[in-house]
């Protein structure tokens, strides 16, 4: 039986409860998650899944590649030279969730009635969109395809979450809040962006070689543009 419709499904995605082990990239300035350290409202900057000011999300990967991909395609990183001088930290997230959409591939965006170009699509805006309907409908968080990366998985999770850096097995942490908590290890500290990254990246504006595959096999007439 079919979900009620909403904004932007016609079957509601499925709801898959799992433990995953993540991998998240950032600057040696920052936290390896995102929170709001007391501000009186959100202030990370926007992304695909959500608006600076209305929420926060954790931007992870199911591969490292995937990870230093959305470093690479961010800073338009072209040739190995620039890649060198990005520095970054590279985490592993160890992330036990509930509720979490399955939208791990196209034709499971096809399946609830959703465009699958959005997941890919340059301009972040119906991403968003189906962010506000996965909240409202509980869900807390998306398996989706990366927009970086052909044939990678991100995990994005809705919402503020607290990084406890463990030195030991995380199998052993007994997590005081599983909604507010998530035990991270740093793999690497301070390393350039693979330098293989400034061809295999889908930068902004290019052709997501995954999903046009896809979308051929489906007889769906693609335009010259992107995605």
């Amino acid at each position: 039986m079919r979900a009620a419709a909403v904004a932007s499904w016609q079957a509601k995605p499925r709801a898959v409860s799992a433990e995953w082990t993540c991998f998240r990239q950032t600057s040696p300035d920052w936290p390896p998650l995102y929170h709001n350290a007391g501000t009186p409202e959100p202030d990370q900057e926007s992304g695909r899944w959500h608006r600076k000011g209305q929420a926060v999300a954790q931007y992870l990967s199911l591969s490292p590649l995937g990870a230093f991909a959305e470093c690479a395609r961010y800073y338009s990183l072209r040739s190995a030279a620039q890649a060198a001088e990005m520095r970054r930290n590279l985490w592993l997230v160890y992330v036990a969730e509930t509720r979490i959409a399955d939208l791990s591939t196209f034709e499971k965006y096809k399946n609830s009635g959703l465009d699958p170009a959005i997941a890919v699509q340059t301009d972040h805006e119906r991403c968003r969109q189906l962010a506000d309907d996965l909240r409202a409908a509980g869900f807390r968080g998306v398996l989706s395809p990366s927009a970086a990366l052909a044939d990678t998985t991100n995990l994005t999770l809705f919402g503020e979450r607290y990084e406890r850096v463990l030195q030991s097995d995380p199998a052993t942490w007994r997590n005081p809040d599983v909604n507010s908590w998530l035990p991270v290890q740093q793999i690497v500290e301070e390393v350039p962006v693979p330098p293989q990254l400034c061809t295999e990246t889908v930068f902004q504006g290019q052709k997501h070689l995954s999903y046009r595959e896809w979308a051929t096999a489906q007889g769906i007439t693609l335009g010259t543009g992107p995605p």
